[in-house]
């Protein structure tokens, strides 16, 4: 089953996007996962995007199988979606962590759009069998 859904580009929002997808992944077992990966990806919308200027939003599409895709489409604005790199002294300027715990969380993790027109920032993750027994797949464009 796939939903989509707007929210305002507020912080408040960022919650109930969170409800929002932990409630339909309710029962399995992945709940938690689920709604810190929309919290993360919607706050980053929020904060690193014109999402979070007077009259943004942001989208949340929930894809829910077996492989389940949870998406989330700002209005650009702002630099490229980047994973925080674990190397010592390759850090980003700004936090970067979020993306990182995205990518531990999911089975691989991706980004299309542009600072122009918009990100659209996706991961895939397991529903059934043992969530983490793949490695993350690094952010791929």
């Amino acid at each position: 089953m796939r939903w989509r859904r707007v929210f305002s580009g507020r912080a408040d929002q960022v919650r109930a996007a969170r409800l929002f997808a932990a409630t339909l992944f309710a029962g399995t077992e992945r709940e938690e996962d689920v709604a810190v990966v929309v919290a993360e990806l919607a706050s980053n919308a929020v904060r690193h995007s014109r999402s979070g200027t007077e009259g943004g939003w942001f989208g949340l599409e929930v894809t829910l199988q077996d492989l389940s895709c949870i998406a989330v489409t700002d209005l650009g604005g702002g630099c490229v979606p980047a994973i925080r790199s674990e190397q010592p002294g390759c850090e980003p300027r700004t936090n970067g962590r979020g993306l990182l715990v995205v990518s531990r969380l999911a089975l691989s993790v991706g980004i299309h759009g542009s600072p122009q027109a918009g990100h659209t920032v996706w991961a895939d993750m397991a529903v059934s069998g043992d969530p983490r027994a793949s490695q993350a797949v690094p952010l791929a464009s």
